[in-house]
């Protein structure tokens, strides 16, 4: 649902409502509209919070901002094209090297897909500077999207949570040069690359619009000995595009291994499309795929603002949040007994799940194991004009007007640095002990 401004219900003669309108018009210039330069060219979050604080501190219109932020920045004409190597470095300094490949006929002024490709065989030392890691870079060009290579090896593998930030962290970098349509990234990858597929879709799926895991498989991010990050809930896979090819007579993750996924797949509703191959642990199916994978992208959009979602975590100092909910606590609540088919979606007791509802201004939320959580409120899923009400299993814990904070819009929107997923407010709930 779109924001609504409160417009008078009064009919009044054309000549008033044009003195009105002038009234109005003439209110909003005396407020200069917000200069959000210096938000945009933040290189480092220090920068990106002092450019926060002065915009919040010379008062704007909440409405300005959110326009502002919506529309975007400008994009340039003038930037590198072709196949470049770059790098993008963690909060803690480690560097991470990637190819980005942009379209020769780039035009900043449509917004292009990309295609993130995790490479398979990470176990290996680090390959230095000269896009080794990325091969057969042909099959993935294209006029119609970008396609980015990051780089994994033995000290930063796809499922380790300094890889969720370096991925994150590639695709906010490149949004400030290139116009990323948000709502079509796409993560694909081959092998070890498809098992990261995967444990994105477990454990940060916020940012993707479809899973293309290639001869991957979720059961290796279940074994110890690989270093996976966190627990794998089955819940946070609902509702999640996927796209999965493995091959009969592979050696490592044949399509005999995979099916018993899959049947948990059905039975929690995973919107997945499997393609079993004759072949082994290899890609010589692609040329026969290609299309079908090409058509499954286009077709698959991201929600930014999902109406119905399920979220699990054992960890929410790592892992809180996907989209609109936020996990903050976890802890046994009254009734959890009640919801104990929930505990069939987690994967550890001391986790906890939630699976909210959004119909209108009304959210419905079942809790399990969950003592405090948030729901980011945005301007584009909510009516803003009318009370949010929200019933947290089966009892009511908000009901009332929200209030839009321009501190929190350019908090979430700095963070997620996503045209189409701004937030006005957060509602902090908790069930009852």
């Amino acid at each position: 649902m779109r924001r609504q401004r409160v417009v008078p219900a009064v009919a009044a003669p054309a000549a008033a409502l044009a003195l009105l309108a002038l009234a109005t018009a003439a209110a909003r210039a005396q407020t200069a509209a917000p200069d959000l330069q210096a938000w945009w060219a933040a290189a480092n979050p220090a920068a990106l919070a002092e450019a926060t604080s002065q915009i919040v501190r010379s008062g704007p219109d909440f409405e300005d901002v959110y326009e502002a932020l919506a529309a975007g920045r400008h994009y340039e004409r003038d930037v590198p094209l072709g196949t470049l190597e770059l790098t993008h470095t963690n909060r803690d300094g480690f560097l991470h090297r990637y190819i980005l490949m942009v379209p020769a006929s780039y035009d900043p002024s449509r917004s292009y897909p990309v295609r993130m490709y995790l490479h398979g065989g990470v176990f290996r030392p680090d390959p230095g500077a000269g896009g080794s890691w990325f091969r057969s870079p042909d099959r993935f060009a294209s006029e119609d999207h970008l396609v980015i290579a990051p780089l994994s090896w033995s000290e930063t593998l796809w499922w380790q949570a300094h890889q969720v930030e370096n991925l994150r962290g590639i695709l906010n970098d490149l949004k400030g040069t290139y116009n990323i349509d948000e709502n079509r990234v796409h993560a694909m990858g081959v092998s070890d690359g498809g098992t990261g597929v995967y444990f994105l879709a477990f454990r940060d799926p916020t940012p993707w619009s479809s899973f293309l895991p290639f001869i991957g498989s979720p059961g290796v991010l279940m074994n110890p000995a690989v270093g996976a990050d966190g627990r794998m809930h089955l819940g946070n896979l609902k509702n999640r595009p996927f796209f999965i090819v493995n091959g009969e007579t592979d050696r490592l993750y044949p399509v005999s291994s995979i099916r018993p996924w899959l049947s948990s797949f059905d039975a929690i509703g995973v919107d997945y499309e499997f393609r079993p191959q004759q072949s082994g642990h290899d890609v010589s199916w692609w040329p026969s795929e290609a299309e079908r994978i090409d058509r499954f992208a286009a077709e698959r959009r991201r929600d930014p603002h999902p109406e119905s979602m399920v979220w699990a975590t054992e960890s929410p100092e790592a892992y809180p949040r996907a989209h609109w909910l936020i996990i903050d606590e976890l802890g046994s609540t009254r009734g959890d007994a009640e919801r104990d088919a929930l505990s069939a979606w987690v994967a550890s007791a001391d986790s906890g799940i939630l699976w909210a509802t959004r119909e209108g201004n009304t959210v419905e939320v079942l809790a399990y194991q969950v003592r405090r959580f948030r729901v980011l409120v945005s301007p584009d899923a909510f009516d803003l004009t009318r009370p949010i009400r929200v019933e947290v299993n089966g009892s009511v814990a908000f009901d009332g007007l929200v209030s839009p904070s321009v501190e929190t819009l350019l908090d979430w929107a700095g963070r997620d640095q996503d045209r189409t997923m701004l937030y006005a407010a957060e509602l902090t709930l908790e069930p009852v002990r």
